[in-house]
């Protein structure tokens, strides 16, 4: 076998560990978070819809404006000492922004002739399922450049040696913080969408809820793990005040214990 034959499989191999290390930890968070819709769980072809809508337009667009972005920005250097600036403007101001519109708009599109958002808790689910699909998608790249022992834009790691050992390190804490981040964002967003879906709001309502969802993304990108509180805890504010507004609960339909999550 020759020298070229074994890095083809190499790469392969790095693909494929990046791939399951980047989309199982979001598939468990989509399983959590499915269960959350306690009344009329949704579709799980919708669903798996989304996820791909998230993981796939969403991601590439993304990657394509943030590009754009960071070039306009630095004037075509990615290097210097005006790189640090450029790179945090990228991370705390253009990405929350291009990132959370997306994922509403995914959300919004890939659900607007389904007969199944009839409730409030829907857009919180539809937007956390868009938001985990572009973290899934968002973190094999980052997986593969941990392998090859590079950060966000090329930086080097500080923190493990190049190789698998940084690939599982940075999976296990993407899996923890960014999908949960991603999640949660989007199902604040996807409030918004309910808001005008089904409360018949005007875009104010939309873009409060968007607005929100990109300043905590842009907090979250600035100080990290400590911030998460902030999005988790007004995730679980709105996905109450949903239960609490389903036209469930004003026919009398019990709760489910446990729905089914999709497969």
């Amino acid at each position: 076998m020759t020298d070229a034959t074994l890095a083809g499989w190499s790469a392969v191999s790095v693909f494929l560990i990046a791939f399951l290390g980047a989309v199982l930890p979001c598939l468990a968070w989509l399983r959590f978070f499915y269960t959350r819709d306690k009344y009329e769980p949704e579709p799980p072809a919708l669903i798996a819809k989304l996820f791909v809508i998230g993981a796939l337009p969403v991601g590439f667009l993304a990657g394509i404006l943030n590009t754009i972005a960071l070039l306009f920005l630095s004037g075509g250097r990615l290097d210097g000492p005006a790189a640090v600036a450029q790179f945090t403007t990228l991370a705390v101001v253009v990405a929350p922004i291009t990132e959370e519109t997306l994922k509403y708009l995914g959300a919004g599109l890939g659900t607007r002739r389904s007969r199944a958002f009839d409730e409030p808790m829907d857009g919180i689910i539809y937007g956390t399922t868009v938001g985990l699909g572009f973290a899934a998608a968002e973190t094999i790249d980052y997986l593969i450049q941990a392998y090859q022992g590079f950060g966000p834009l090329g930086t080097p790691i500080g923190f493990c040696d190049p190789g698998a050992g940084c690939l599982l390190v940075v999976a296990f804490l993407r899996g923890i913080g960014s999908a949960l981040l991603h999640a949660t964002a989007g199902g604040i967003a996807g409030y918004g969408l309910s808001r005008r879906r089904i409360d018949g709001r005007g875009r104010a309502a939309a873009l409060l809820w968007i607005a929100i969802a990109m300043g905590v993304h842009a907090l979250w990108n600035g100080v990290a793990f400590i911030s998460l509180v902030v999005p988790v805890a007004i995730y679980a504010v709105l996905v109450r005040r949903a239960l609490r507004r389903s036209p469930f609960v004003a026919r009398g339909v019990r709760p489910l214990r446990s729905p089914h999550p999709p497969t």
